[in-house]
């Protein structure tokens, strides 16, 4: 990674590591930081405390593609915030179509009947033909589309203003939502969380989708109103969901995972630990693509997977008050 900063830096800047700031020392050299924004150090650094250290600050480039872990309240307006957008697409997209050929194929219940001893061939879903409606246009849904296109399945996307994207044959705007989920066999969520974004799919989204949907969501997990996501798989036995991100994550070595309502009791949820974009090339990637755009910044050039910082204000307090909410199942 040095190296690829050197290539990025030129002669113009100097690359530092976070261990070795001091404290009480002038950073007023700083004007870049690149870090991992959803570890526990490296986000710390973003707090309003940590960031009155840099007064010159201009870029904050995150290795992550999601940047709502982010208290944008603490960032100052000057600075601006990129995600690392479309680092991991490809290989998340693989892992969509896994959970896809999963439910599709009956793969999981085919597999439960024979270790029983009990030979049921089951009547599975031909993916040629059929509506794929991708949420988000961007890296993920994107090759996402492709990959959907290489099965004859028909493509629509959803993005904020409607505009058009490659492999996609029908993209829509935000709005046009609740009319499209009707024609969709498939519905794979790849939208940032952000404050528009919240619980965007609840009990009314579910009811608008047709009875035997397959939902795949790699986005995160607040894009969804988890209480509806439980209570629509449960009394629908012909929906199924596969999940990579999560509501509510294990916070050290010791605490066992889990979530508010027992989704892994349900035979038509499938579930990930968030490794949809684990790959042995993930990191290269990611680091390359991060760098690449740390590059731009320094030419002065347009930078890539610049965030709207009034997307994100507000977003804590709507998953805390999310967090409170008792359960009822």
């Amino acid at each position: 990674m040095k190296s690829l900063l050197a290539d990025a830096s030129s002669d113009n800047f100097e690359t530092i590591s976070q261990q070795s700031l001091k404290v009480n020392e002038d950073n007023s050299r700083v004007e870049i930081i690149f870090l991992d924004t959803a570890g526990g150090q490296d986000a710390s650094l973003l707090s309003a405390g940590s960031l009155a250290r840099f007064p010159n600050l201009k870029l904050v480039q995150s290795l992550r593609a999601g940047v709502d872990s982010i208290n944008f309240g603490d960032i100052p307006e000057k600075v601006t915030v990129c995600g690392n957008t479309g680092a991991y697409s490809d290989q998340i997209a693989e892992h969509v179509f896994g959970m896809i050929l999963y439910f599709a194929k009956n793969l999981g219940l085919v597999n439960q009947d024979l270790s029983k001893g009990d030979w049921h061939p089951r009547m599975s879903q031909f993916l040629r033909g059929r509506t794929i409606l991708i949420l988000g246009t961007g890296g993920i849904g994107e090759s996402v589309a492709r990959l959907a296109t290489a099965f004859g399945m028909r493509t629509i996307g959803v993005n904020r203003g409607g505009h058009a994207v490659s492999n996609f044959e029908q993209v829509s705007g935000l709005e046009r939502l609740g009319e499209i989920f009707g024609d969709a066999d498939v519905v794979v969520i790849t939208l940032p969380l952000s404050v528009s974004t919240f619980h965007l799919i609840g009990e009314t989204e579910f009811r608008a989708m047709k009875s035997n949907c397959i939902l795949v969501n790699v986005s995160r997990g607040y894009v969804i109103d988890e209480q509806a996501l439980y209570e629509h798989l449960k009394r629908t036995p012909t929906f199924s969901s596969g999940v990579d991100v999560w509501w509510h994550y294990s916070r050290g070595s010791g605490q066992k995972f889990a979530q508010k309502f027992p989704f892994f009791e349900l035979p038509n949820f499938l579930g990930t630990p968030h490794d949809s974009g684990f790959v042995p090339e993930t990191d290269e990637i990611a680091y390359r693509s991060a760098v690449e755009n740390i590059g731009r910044y320094v030419r002065n050039e347009p930078l890539h997977g610049v965030m709207n910082r009034n997307d994100y204000l507000g977003l804590k307090e709507l998953i805390a008050r999310a967090e409170i909410q008792p359960k009822a199942v």
